[in-house]
């Protein structure tokens, strides 16, 4: 693939990820874009790729599915395609026509690291704990910058296969390549909580809590709910007192923006427990 197509394709990856929170009007006008650019050369793969991808971010996956179609037609070999519409069969929760069309995209001897992610995420909705787990190390095998957000989601899957042990190891990696990730340290207190190594949990948050002294707040409550989940009430109480107190020392200014005044309302609907 040539350096402008992958920017392409990753410009337009985001889009799909940001579709959902920027509102749709950014896509409608690419779409319609694409569509003159269609009229004006019928057929052209490229642009029909970039127009279900764009579809699939509008969420309207009908006519992604009708582009993505057309391409395979066109170009029965082309193997983006076929890892596109596994996607979108996925997504849309047709989970046995997604397997069917991983399993012809393999078939053909491609391999791509996103497939791999695919077929993690597809064994997992179809409860193949071991099959997901295997899948992700392929893929964190394969993937150049995978994100800390898909280490945790391996390391679950890993979880949920019976596999601890290279959950743990995950999340190590994940932490090796992402040290300053909240999300994975918190996914590492939980494999240490579900060792029993309380200690360890506790010296973990602390520790973060030094390091990111702007994140107190969020950092006692993340603890806490980690707490609650493990059955431990009375340290997660603690925890979200402690958020409490944090969130109250902070400017009037500070207090008032709409993601702290949200933090301040959940915790004390946890106090009131």
């Amino acid at each position: 693939m040539s350096i402008n197509k992958l920017f392409r394709s990753v410009i337009l990856l985001f889009l799909v990820a940001a579709a959902p929170l920027a509102g749709h009007g950014f896509v409608d006008e690419e779409i319609a874009e694409v569509t003159r650019r269609l009229e004006a050369n019928p057929g052209d793969v490229d642009l029909m790729m970039r127009r279900a991808i764009l579809h699939r971010a509008h969420e309207d996956y009908a006519a992604a599915k009708a582009d993505l179609l057309a391409v395979k037609e066109s170009s029965p070999r082309h193997s983006e395609a076929l890892l596109h519409l596994a996607g979108l069969e996925r997504e849309r929760g047709a989970l046995a026509a997604a397997d069917s069309v991983l399993a012809r995209y393999f078939s053909m001897g491609a391999g791509a690291p996103e497939a791999y992610r695919e077929k993690a995420r597809l064994d997992a909705d179809q409860k193949r704990g071991r099959a997901a787990a295997r899948a992700w190390l392929k893929y964190l095998s394969l993937a150049q910058q995978p994100t800390a957000d898909e280490f945790i989601e391996a390391a679950e899957a890993m979880d949920a296969s019976g596999d601890s042990s290279a959950a743990r190891l995950t999340v190590q990696k994940g932490l090796e390549r992402y040290p300053s990730s909240i999300p994975l340290h918190r996914q590492a207190a939980f494999e240490e909580l579900r060792m029993g190594r309380k200690t360890a949990v506790k010296e973990r948050f602390v520790a973060l809590r030094e390091r990111y002294p702007k994140l107190r707040p969020r950092l006692f409550h993340e603890e806490g709910m980690l707490w609650l989940a493990g059955g431990q009430p009375k340290s997660a109480h603690d925890c979200f007192e402690r958020a409490l107190a944090s969130l109250e020392q902070l400017p009037a200014t500070k207090q008032g923006q709409p993601g702290l005044k949200k933090l301040r309302a959940e915790i004390l609907k946890l106090l009131e427990r």
